[in-house]
């Protein structure tokens, strides 16, 4: 007897979700999901997902479960982009400008420190995204048609 577990994941491989495509959706959502800016991630993996022909569900499950990820990089991120960048005041001005906001607002003055640490995070995510998203994509793959053909029965001969 197959257990319900691997009736869903038939069901998906033969609703025309090839083990790559989702092995590309979770690689996607994964990576994505790992953003460190807050609140775009879910209508980054949406857009995504339309632009791409992606599994939105596959997508989307794969982004919001690397959402807790997307908290514990953040200071990570921060200090390989103040390294990349050679900022040596990087961590401490995004500090400041998150303290200031969070006191008193997204005011305009800060509007250049908060566009500098973004730079930072984003340009330290992409130096970690691509060689990650390559490596996650090739062992999900591989993962996923091993999976596939242990669930194809036997043909009876």
């Amino acid at each position: 007897m197959r257990s319900d577990y691997q009736r869903r994941w038939q069901h998906l491989l033969r609703g025309g979700l090839t083990p790559s495509d989702l092995a590309l959706a979770v690689t996607v959502g994964i990576v994505i999901g790992c953003l460190p800016i807050f609140g775009v991630s879910t209508l980054l993996c949406l857009g995504l997902a339309t632009c791409m022909r992606l599994n939105l569900v596959a997508i989307q499950a794969a982004n919001w479960f690397a959402m807790p990820l997307q908290v514990l990089l953040f200071l990570p991120f921060l200090r390989l982009g103040k390294w990349l960048f050679r900022h040596p005041d990087t961590a401490q001005a995004g500090r400041n400008a998150l303290g200031q906001i969070w006191s008193h607002g997204m005011m305009l003055p800060h509007m250049p420190q908060i566009g500098w640490l973004f730079a930072h995070l984003v340009l330290a995510w992409l130096v970690v995204a691509i060689p990650v998203a390559t490596l996650l994509y090739a062992a999900l793959r591989r993962m996923f048609c091993r999976m596939a053909r242990a669930m194809v029965p036997a043909d009876p001969a």
